[in-house]
């Protein structure tokens, strides 16, 4: 599996100090955002969205897809199924939520079957 990985916590926040700031990214944070970009090994048709959708629900996290000029959520099945993911496309998959690492793993899953 292929992604690159970056958190963005508190991208508004300013710094007003004189020390260079230390970041520690925090995985599973209700302030974290994770981004990652996926290699699909599958078709993602309606079972599968399915399945993100369901995840979503149950780690109360917000996951949105993009692959090209096309970008879904985990709000609507059908706008992840219009993305028209297929085998060896690229995606971008970015989760909003407290326990995003574990939707993160139950996704990649689904992604890679």
């Amino acid at each position: 599996m292929k992604f690159a990985y970056k958190v963005i916590k508190n991208k508004n926040k300013k710094i007003e100090t004189s020390e260079t700031p230390i970041i520690n990214p925090t995985i599973g944070t209700s302030t974290g955002t994770v981004s990652f970009i996926l290699v699909s090994k599958n078709t993602l048709g309606f079972r599968e969205c399915a399945g993100i959708v369901k995840i979503a629900q149950n780690t109360n996290c917000t996951v949105h897809m993009a692959s090209g000029k096309k970008s879904g959520s985990s709000a609507s099945i059908l706008s992840l199924v219009g993305l028209g993911i297929t085998a060896d496309k690229s995606l971008v998959l970015t989760i909003k939520g407290e326990r995003n690492a574990e939707a993160f793993r139950e996704i990649s899953k689904i992604i890679n079957e």
